[in-house]
């Protein structure tokens, strides 16, 4: 048998040829090469070790029993079926993947198989010298390399099949460190499109709590709005009567008044006839001046307290006399009512706020305790007190009504949470209160409540304003 001529080399110049080789097919790994480019550069350096014109590289997959060429070159048959994919067959390739094992065989060798059966033929030309190497990692078999020889002055041998398995024991680690690579930047560009994913949603999230947020300050803004409107026709009914009795009054004295002019032409009036006109003037006097008073008393309170309830100015107020003026304002709504409110505060204390914000969280608390609390109720309680400490004003509210569980008591806040939805209720009241005292008035609201205990509320409230 003619051997191999690189094997002429001495033993230590081909160790370190080998050695060589080998470093450089490891150093394959990590570099920026494809696939088809890493064999090539394989083929190289395994012919700079051993001759070699003819070679194949397989990749395995074992789900699949699937074989696809990777690299081919060969002198006799065709080159053209690098990518194509075929099942694994009954020839050398399949013996060597089977028993994953490196084997070579001289022609005689290839017959004596193909002839006791071991593979069904050999397929493509029949070489005068084939060696085969599973790339594989533990038990699983990745792939194959593939050298052959058609020429008799070019015999491969065990040294050279030694060679091969550790050409094939490095190409496993280049094709799990390339499989690693490609899953890493599969999962870079997976991870990076959940990231974009991410970041849409959140954009989408963003606009979505700008629309909730825009929703709900035009809900806060209509619900301020329909309480003022509750305020205004309360006030125009309630200003009604005084102008009523006056306008009665007017015309009961213009119609005094003609009687004693008609009697005085037909110089029929007595002193008598003058007496009981002028008890009639001054009496529609008394009357006139009383009720046009007590709607100007309204009109001024109402004045006050609608131009605050749309206005956010910082002015300095007095306490009871403003809560005061508040009531007066709801009196149309709680005149109505059985319910009494009873307000313990000291007749002067000086406060600079923002009066509008004030009034709506009186009146607001005020119409959840009538809507709520106190539904049902033959003759309810409201208790305002009010007093003044060195940092703030604290307004502790509190009715006798049903109260609430803490379930409900937790939910008080919420936007949209009621327990009259359909009945009358927005869900708005309270988180309107608590957005005016935290925001607008800048200070801090503590509940507590049982059932059938009532709800109180203890509002703190800055003695100055940060703007």
């Amino acid at each position: 048998m003619v051997c191999n001529m690189k094997n002429h080399e001495s033993p230590d110049k081909r160790h370190l040829n080998v050695t060589k080789a080998l470093l450089q097919i490891s150093s394959l790994a990590l570099s920026n090469l494809s696939l088809p480019q890493i064999y090539e550069r394989i083929h190289e350096v395994v012919s700079e070790v051993i001759t070699v014109r003819n070679i194949a590289i397989f990749l395995y997959d074992q789900e699949s029993n699937l074989i696809t060429f990777g690299y081919f070159v060969d002198e006799k048959d065709s080159n053209d079926i690098v990518g194509l994919q075929m099942p694994l067959g009954e020839g050398l390739s399949s013996y060597v993947i089977e028993t994953n094992l490196p084997w070579h065989f001289t022609k005689e060798e290839q017959k004596v198989l193909e002839q006791e059966k071991k593979i069904s033929k050999v397929i493509g030309s029949l070489s005068e010298s084939w060696m085969g190497a599973p790339i594989s990692v533990d038990d699983r078999v990745l792939g194959l390399i593939i050298i052959q020889s058609y020429s008799v002055d070019e015999i491969y041998d065990d040294g050279d099949l030694q060679v091969l398995s550790f050409v094939a024991a490095n190409l496993s680690i280049v094709l799990q460190q390339r499989k690693y690579l490609e899953q890493q930047e599969i999962d870079k560009k997976a991870v990076e499109a959940s990231l974009e994913k991410i970041q849409q949603q959140n954009i989408e999230l963003e606009n979505m709590m700008d629309e909730l947020k825009q929703t709900q300050n035009e809900l806060v803004q209509k619900e301020k709005m329909a309480s003022l409107g509750n305020l205004v026709a309360g006030i125009a009914h309630e200003i009604n009567t005084p102008i009523g009795i006056c306008v009665t009054g007017i015309t009961n004295l213009h119609y005094v008044y003609k009687n004693l002019m008609k009697k005085m032409e037909q110089k029929t009036a007595t002193n008598t006839h003058l007496e009981q006109f002028l008890e009639d003037v001054e009496e529609a006097c008394h009357i006139i001046e009383s009720n046009t008073k007590r709607a100007a008393q309204l009109i001024n309170s109402f004045k006050e307290i609608a131009v605050d309830q749309s206005s956010e100015t910082c002015r300095e107020i007095n306490l009871k006399a403003y809560i005061d003026e508040i009531l007066l304002s709801m009196r149309p709504i709680l005149k109505k009512l059985p319910h009494h409110i009873t307000v313990n505060c000291p007749e002067y204390i000086a406060f600079t706020t923002v009066p509008g914000a004030l009034s709506q969280v009186i009146t607001n608390l005020i119409n959840n305790s009538i809507l709520h609390g106190l539904e049902n109720t033959n003759q309810g309680t409201i208790t305002i007190d009010l007093s003044k400490s060195a940092q703030a004003i604290v307004i502790t509210y509190e009715d006798n009504g049903k109260g609430l569980t803490q379930e409900e008591l937790t939910m008080l806040f919420e936007p949209f949470y009621t327990t009259k939805r359909g009945s009358g209720g927005s869900g708005l009241g309270a988180h309107l209160i608590y957005n005016l005292i935290t925001s607008t008035l800048q200070g801090n609201v503590k509940t507590t409540s049982e059932v059938n205990q009532g709800l109180r509320y203890e509002i703190s409230l800055p003695l100055i304003l940060k703007r």
